[in-house]
């Protein structure tokens, strides 16, 4: 699997629909992911990436839950992604996770998720 596949497939392991933040459908439907596709090579310094948690819905409760259940899943020192010829090394960054105001319909929960990939040769 190549490193964009591996990192797609991650993304879109917690229950609802995940895209590239380049390619997320114009009718895409709440609640879904966004992510910046950061693409690196092996042993290049750790990159920075972007996750956006996007619901729609009146409580708070829901974006909060989904953000703990991808923070649970890359653990305290990162989660290991197999792929092509090494795996991905992902991590939180610092802050983890902000809550961002949709400005124009007040129902749209926002969470901007910060990571860092690394791509590993094994």
């Amino acid at each position: 699997m190549t490193p964009e596949a591996a990192l797609h497939g991650f993304m879109a392991g917690f229950g609802i629909p995940a895209y590239a933040a380049t390619s997320t459908p114009s009718d895409a439907e709440y609640p879904y992911i966004t992510y910046d596709l950061v693409v690196g090579d092996w042993m290049d310094p750790l990159a920075s990436m972007s996750v956006n948690v996007w619901y729609r819905t009146d409580s708070e409760a829901a974006p909060n839950a989904k953000v703990r259940e991808i923070s649970e899943a890359i653990g305290i020192g990162g989660v290991n992604v197999p792929c092509d010829g090494g795996m991905l090394w992902i991590r939180k960054g610092a802050p983890w996770a902000q809550s961002v105001r949709f400005d124009g319909d007040e129902k749209v929960k926002r969470r901007y998720l910060n990571m860092s990939v690394e791509y590993l040769v094994i």
